[in-house]
């Protein structure tokens, strides 16, 4: 009896053990630098490895001066430094985006009161990224990075976008 008591008591503390060792692979981010300029990003990341992750980015402008008015961008990033995908890192990214179209927004001439409704044109973006993951001993994220992506349709919508940065948030 006592021998299945000591097993018991060894599995539970193994299973215990295990349990507060609990891999984190999932960080919740907000863009805090397009926050402050009135159009928020939001992002969730899963890592699949110590030096890669995944994630995807939403935005969203609140604000009617931004030319930038929805954004879903999907990424993959490659880690190149000594904590668990955290450091100098590359991203690769694509961008489903809407813009505003500046040309549709005028006076044709002055004391003519009438402005043309702005046109908002939907694209999709291929382009790179690079930046800098700074990382916590509680799990806290702080990042920064800033890159550039090309639209590819033929429409009037701009041909770069934007890509950057100032990011807090938390693994888990």
């Amino acid at each position: 009896m006592n021998k299945i008591t000591i097993i018991a008591l060894l599995l539970v503390s193994i299973s215990i053990n295990a349990q507060s060792e609990k891999e984190v692979k999932h960080e919740l981010k907000l863009n805090a630098g397009y926050a402050l300029a009135g159009f928020p990003e939001l992002s969730y990341e899963y890592m699949l490895n110590d030096e890669s992750a995944v994630g995807m980015s939403i935005l969203y402008a609140f604000d009617d001066d931004n030319f930038l008015k929805f954004a879903i961008t999907p990424y993959y990033r490659m880690y190149f430094g000594t904590k668990k995908a955290a450091g100098f890192f590359a991203e690769a990214f694509g961008m489903y985006n809407i813009t505003e179209d500046d040309d549709y927004n005028y006076i044709p001439y002055p004391g003519y009161n009438y402005i043309l409704p702005t046109k908002n044109e939907s694209d999709f973006a291929l382009g790179i990224a690079i930046g800098a993951k700074f990382l916590s001993k509680k799990e806290f994220i702080f990042e920064f990075y800033g890159g550039l992506g090309r639209n590819f349709s033929k429409n009037n919508s701009n041909d770069i976008v934007p890509r950057a940065g100032l990011t807090l948030g938390k693994r888990f």
